[in-house]
């Protein structure tokens, strides 16, 4: 295989990653739903597989209550799971199977959603996940989410997440 360097995963690849990621320089995330939704890390935690994702609500993902749209939240819960999905499948894509969402209390404008994602099964082709998004400093969540993906073992030389 000559020069290829096999991938090394740590807690400071991890922060690298994410960073990169999230970049304005992130080619996936210029344009489109994520970039609208300026999602921001807040913590990583490699040994434990888990993230902290944090989204503004902004006036446009608002329903006609002024409180951020369920569609969003569920959106929120898919990204970051999602993007924490991508960093342990890596160098593999991956498409969302299930996603189940439990909307427990309204979200009000002009607040700050926190979603903390954990893995909790990590297989050769699937992943499992739970979330929960908070507002603020709240104790109790807003919703809750599991889900699952699966690895898609075909990923194209060049192509980046």
């Amino acid at each position: 295989m000559g020069n290829i360097q096999p991938l090394v995963l740590s807690q400071t690849h991890m922060e690298s990653w994410f960073q990169n990621l999230l970049s304005a320089d992130a080619p996936r995330l210029r344009q489109g739903l994520i970039a609208r939704l300026q999602p921001r890390l807040l913590s990583c935690d490699y040994a434990a597989m888990e993230t902290v994702m944090a989204y503004d609500v902004l006036d446009w993902e608002l329903n006609a209550v002024k409180s951020l749209h369920n569609g969003i939240i569920s959106t929120g819960f898919d990204t970051s799971m999602g993007m924490l999905c991508h960093y342990y499948a890596a160098p593999n894509v991956l498409t969302t199977v299930t996603l189940s969402t439990t909307y427990l209390k309204e979200i009000p404008q002009k607040q700050t959603l926190q979603y903390q994602s954990k893995i909790k099964s990590l297989g050769r082709s699937l992943i499992t996940l739970e979330s929960m998004a908070f507002v603020g400093g709240e104790q109790e969540p807003s919703a809750t989410a599991t889900a699952t993906f699966k690895i898609l073992h075909d990923k194209k030389k060049g192509d980046t997440v």
